[in-house]
């Protein structure tokens, strides 16, 4: 096995040989072999499924292997728990955040390493001792005793690996670390961790986002069925060496084309005005059969106008139609039956019971489809869910197989699924690729296009520029809770876009405010 380009020299740090891990009807794991140096980014890439996770768990204790060993600088591992796999140096840092909004950014690094006197929080050496490791992560700045709950998303994942690195970790995993960032605060998160390596650390960073791995990756090891494929220097690695290897094909990566003319004008806003920004409101229309992208930067307002339109939020002004009739009443109940359907950005904790099966959580919206005399009718649910797998080609074992147990990819299948089945006019999608693999993205593009096609009006979020242009037909440039730009044919770029996004095409910041 080779290993990287840049901090690999001298004796693995890490290696996992052999590993082995079976779960009831599963094999996770078969023989994968991993070798980490100090000093290293390692990204590890793979298809949903492919073992990543599994194998993560192991080497942070959470699980134990079935065979196989761990040794670390050159001695066997053998975690039984996490607090073994931090006490030896290994620690990780997961998508879903830890971060204990009410409590200070202190007391969230130091949680569980709390510093003591006499059996009293010595909060002045807590502060000390905090800011020496925000000083290292370049949030210096950062005071110790301020509420977690008003950071940034961004500053709660850096609070994030200050606490791993509290407890001197040596190496340290990234779960989707870019999966919520963009912009400045993904390339404030490289520079921390370029900054890790250099001081020695090793990283392994696990991203469903191949463009970002020939920025920060020194080796790339890639994930199949349970093993590794291959591992090797980041510079042997092209984004089509990479896909071909995580799905063992060749994978059509661009985006279906329309086949269609927008039709009737079926949803539309006017003067609709957000909590908290300027009188003047947005405008948005959208026809059957067209897809509307919003784009923007974190703190924008896409999302915002997305979870408005659906009732999520309540407006503070304006009006919405849809197909000819003003939507009546408030909250989701009366934006579902105008006929908008919102796909949420946290598919697992918004749009989901994972511990539900597939039928259960498709039938949810539309219970009386399912029941007879107020009692839900099993088979009928079972039928519902049945035809739900079929059309949208959803991977399980049956209707009765736990949600929780699908991919990210099929788990927002099901979503949609469920949406469907209300007969929405208007499908709201917001981040709908967020963690999901390349083979997954290639399906959720052409479930869009295909409902699209059937005269669904789509109003589509994501941070992923190339996947919102790739499938709009217009995109709306928001900045500040506002839209600033209509963009179309040949001028929707990336670099259009984010020119409009930091206000450097009219004259304002990227707050909304106009530039001196």
């Amino acid at each position: 096995m080779l290993t990287g380009t840049a901090h690999t020299g001298g004796a693995p740090l890490l290696e996992a040989r052999g590993i082995e891990k079976s779960f009831p009807g599963v094999r996770a794991l078969r023989g994968a072999d991993l070798t980490c140096h100090a000093g290293s980014i390692q990204a590890v890439v793979g298809e949903n499924g492919a073992g990543k996770s599994t194998l993560m768990s192991i080497l942070t204790g959470v699980r134990p292997p079935d065979a196989g060993a761990l040794r670390w600088r050159g001695e066997p591992l053998r975690p039984t728990e996490p607090r073994d796999a931090l006490a030896a140096g290994i620690a990780a840092v997961y998508q879903e955040l830890t971060v204990l909004p009410h409590l200070s950014v202190a007391d969230n690094v130091l949680l569980g390493q709390e510093i003591a006197r006499r059996g009293v929080i010595d909060r002045a050496r807590a502060a000390e001792r905090v800011s020496e490791v925000l000083t290292r992560l370049g949030l210096g700045d950062l005071e110790p005793r301020r509420r977690a709950g008003e950071l940034s998303v961004a500053q709660r994942q850096l609070v994030e690996i200050a606490r791993a690195l509290v407890r001197d970790a040596r190496l340290l995993i990234l779960d989707e670390p870019s999966a919520v960032l963009s912009g400045e605060e993904l390339e404030r998160l490289f520079g921390v961790l370029r900054t890790l390596a250099d001081q020695g650390v090793s990283l392994i960073y696990i991203s469903h986002r191949l463009d970002e791995i020939a920025e920060i990756a020194d080796v790339v090891t890639v994930m199949r069925d349970g093993a590794v494929v291959s591992s090797g220097p980041a510079a042997e690695y092209d984004r089509d060496r990479i896909v071909r290897e995580m799905v063992g094909r060749d994978v059509d990566r661009t985006f279906p084309p329309p086949d269609h003319e927008p039709g009737d004008l079926v949803l539309e806003a006017r003067g609709l005005l957000l909590p908290g920004t300027e009188p003047d409101g947005i405008d948005i229309t959208v026809r059957a059969g067209e897809v509307v992208g919003l784009a923007g930067l974190m703190g924008s307002g896409r999302s915002r106008i997305l979870r408005t339109l659906a009732g999520l939020q309540r407006q503070a002004g304006g009006t919405v139609t849809v197909r000819g009739r003003a939507v009546r009443g408030r909250g989701v109940r009366a934006a579902a039956r105008a006929g908008m359907a919102l796909i949420p950005e946290e598919r697992k904790t918004e749009g989901l019971v994972l511990e539900l099966p597939i039928a259960a959580n498709v039938s949810l919206p539309v219970l009386r489809k399912v029941s007879r005399l107020g009692l839900l009718g099993r088979a009928a649910e079972r039928r519902l869910a049945e035809a739900a797998v079929r059309r949208l080609a959803i991977r399980a074992a049956g209707p009765a197989q736990r949600t929780g147990e699908l991919s990210g990819g099929n788990q927002q299948k099901v979503v949609l699924a469920k949406w469907l089945e209300t007969g929405p006019a208007v499908l709201l999608l917001d981040e709908p690729t967020r963690g999901i693999d390349v083979g997954g993205k290639a399906e959720i593009y052409s479930v869009i296009r295909e409902l699209s096609a059937a005269g669904l009006a789509t109003v589509l979020v994501s941070s992923e520029l190339p996947e919102l242009l790739g499938l709009s037909d217009r995109v709306l440039v928001c900045r500040g809770g506002r839209i600033v730009a209509e963009l179309a044919g040949a001028d929707a770029t990336e670099e259009r876009v984010m020119a409009h996004a930091f206000g450097a095409l009219d004259g304002t910041d990227e707050t909304g405010e106009r530039a001196s």
